[in-house]
């Protein structure tokens, strides 16, 4: 079956602290200048760092770099999606992801439980656009991770523009990165049934334009929702023979997932599922071929599977 295609992420350079210091103007105001007005409307002057600051002092640049979006989006709210519209954009993405996944971590933390919808609009095309996930020459899986970080962290909005990420186009134009968002949804937990229908149709449902699947995304998919409440109960549902005689292959990589999450709940169903598919081999001793061997490692699959889940 088809498998996931990774690109490599671009080189990271470490950056000194005295330097990052320096580019507080770059990494946060627009032009990179404060203070800097258009000729043609000087209403569109960029408040000035130290008003926004003023005496306070912080333990850590990021706590002031929070501030600082805390105080623009509070008290210069006139500013505040030329802000995010300057500083998340695809030509940072490729040319200085170190710089945007900062500022798109910090973001996360400026707007925890605030449900912002203007952080979520510029952070949405992040995971869904694929000028940002499928380009031909750099993906960064850090700055898509972060940017679903910081949207499970903004509100309810932002977690169902993350749910949003998860459709068959998405699926077929670039599985890796979905796998990227499955990790941060299996790894965060985060609340409410969208993640759990999000990642139930990615594992079992969505099929590339010949009907193949990814068998990493699969398996990826599956072990996110495993490690979700209500997770072992929708993979349950999908345990059937039906389901299962139809896809073995598939089903290979489900497998994978459960013994990733390594999750015992599904015992007693794995028990009845082995009984099923060696009768189905046992009608298939005369029938060589791709499908009889893929229902042969899925037996071999849920066997180990079952046989640990006794322990």
């Amino acid at each position: 079956m088809a498998s996931a295609q990774k690109r490599i992420s671009g080189v990271f350079v470490r950056i000194a602290p005295v330097v990052v210091a320096m580019l507080w103007l770059v990494v946060f105001l627009p032009n990179g200048l404060a203070g800097q007005s258009s000729a043609d409307d000087a209403t569109s002057l960029f408040p000035n760092v130290a008003e926004v600051i003023g005496s306070r002092t912080f333990d850590t640049l990021t706590d002031e770099y929070i501030y600082f979006m805390q105080a623009i989006h509070d008290r210069y709210h006139d500013h505040w999606a030329n802000l995010l519209e300057a500083n998340i954009t695809l030509n940072d993405y490729t040319l200085a992801p170190e710089k945007m996944q900062r500022f798109v971590d910090e973001l996360g933390e400026a707007m925890r439980d605030r449900n912002d919808p203007d952080a979520i609009s510029y952070l949405a095309p992040v995971i869904n656009d694929p000028s940002f996930y499928a380009g031909s020459n750099v993906y960064h899986a850090e700055i898509l991770q972060s940017a679903a970080k910081a949207l499970i962290k903004i509100g309810p909005d932002g977690r169902k523009a993350l749910a949003g990420a998860f459709t068959e186009v998405h699926y077929r134009t670039d599985s890796g990165s979905l796998e990227d968002l499955a990790d941060v949804v299996g790894t965060e937990k985060p609340a409410g049934p969208e993640f759990v229908n999000a990642l139930s149709a990615t594992a079992f449902d969505f099929s590339t334009a010949n009907g193949a699947y990814y068998s990493r995304c699969t398996t990826t998919a599956v072990k996110s929702l495993l490690n979700l409440p209500s997770g072992p109960v929708a993979v349950q549902e999908h345990l059937k023979t039906d389901e299962i005689f139809d896809n073995p292959g598939r089903f290979e990589a489900v497998m994978d997932g459960i013994a990733g999450a390594q999750c015992s709940e599904l015992k007693t169903n794995l028990m009845t599922i082995e009984v099923d598919v060696l009768a189905r081999l046992a009608t298939l001793t005369n029938t060589p071929g791709g499908y009889r061997d893929d229902l042969q490692e899925l037996e071999m699959r849920i066997h180990k599977l079952a046989a640990w889940t006794e322990k």
